[in-house]
């Protein structure tokens, strides 16, 4: 589960391995950005500053707060936000192509029935190939672990998720500066591993994320365009993904949102982001509001 996503969460550290890091110009891929608030993953996508491609290996961490788990139009945790710190190592294989690990840990920030307990790791590990044209294409895997998850019936509310998903994008950038980037991921979920009892999200059901954004210097305020307002916005669709207030598994127009990040790149290794997203959703989802608002920060590093 994740909030203003995060698969949303360094794609965008992937696709940097082809020029000049093309983490800003994919932050709304999903399982490719690395703004917190930009990815199906949502709440998972904590700030990654662009570094240099020249490197072999590059590293991006961050440490995120987001006033609400948003998770593929779900509150997750609804009452709590959540702390979650990201470490995100690259291999850049070639100039064209990426493996990135984007491992992320978070925590409940309060009590909530049993959030206060709440922990989860996510082990992802994501491929993009850039082409020079402008387009990527991508695969990755993702293990989800959560610890003392409210509701369910399952010892100690722990669980174990395995996804697979698929991606595609393009990104240009204008003589004026600004970047336009798009990107459809899909997400198929495998079910529970062998030695669980209880997996978190219905096997065999999917989730689709059409999006849109683009990354845009202000200079007004930073001449040197280190501050550039970044919004996005998606359309998901849910095949049995999430469960209604009744508990039963639903498909179709899963929820709209956006996010209007803006993010300071203070030196060439440090950089901070605020954002507000918003999310309207009709499927009467489980423990989620029709309507709702929420907002979020993260302090970012790369290297």
């Amino acid at each position: 589960m994740k909030l203003v996503s995060r698969l949303a969460a360094f794609a965008l550290t992937a696709v940097a391995g082809a020029s000049a890091l093309h983490a800003d110009t994919n932050s709304t891929n999903s399982t490719n950005s690395t703004n917190s608030v930009a990815t199906g993953k949502d709440v998972k996508a904590p700030v990654a500053p662009v570094a240099a491609a020249s490197p072999m290996f590059t590293l991006n961490v961050s440490e995120n707060y987001d006033s609400r788990y948003m998770f593929r139009g779900v509150d997750v945790l609804a009452g709590t936000g959540i702390l979650s710190t990201t470490f995100a190592p690259t291999w850049h294989i070639t100039a064209n192509d990426t493996l990135t690990v984007p491992l992320w840990y978070a925590t409940a920030v309060k009590s909530n029935k049993n959030a206060s307990a709440y922990r989860e790791l996510d082990v992802p590990v994501n491929y993009l190939h850039t082409f020079d044209s402008g387009f990527n294409l991508g695969a990755g895997y993702q293990l989800y672990n959560y610890f003392n998850l409210p509701g369910g019936n399952r010892p100690g509310g722990t669980g174990i998720q395995n996804e697979v998903n698929v991606t595609t994008g393009y990104s240009k950038t204008l003589k004026n500066g600004i970047s336009l980037n798009s990107s459809l991921t899909y997400y198929y979920e495998l079910g529970t591993a062998n030695q669980y009892t209880y997996g978190s999200i219905n096997p065999g059901s999917s989730f689709l994320t059409p999006s849109l954004g683009a990354t845009i210097p202000l200079n007004f305020i930073k001449k040197d365009g280190s501050v550039t307002f970044n919004p996005n916005t998606q359309y998901n669709f849910s095949f049995a993904y999430n469960a209604n207030q009744n508990g039963t598994y639903v498909s179709g127009g899963n929820n709209w949102q956006f996010q209007l990040p803006v993010t300071w790149q203070i030196t060439k290794v440090w950089n901070v982001t605020g954002y507000w997203a918003y999310s309207y959703q009709g499927l009467d989802l489980f423990n989620t509001a029709k309507s709702l608002g929420w907002a979020g920060c993260s302090v970012g590093a790369s290297f």
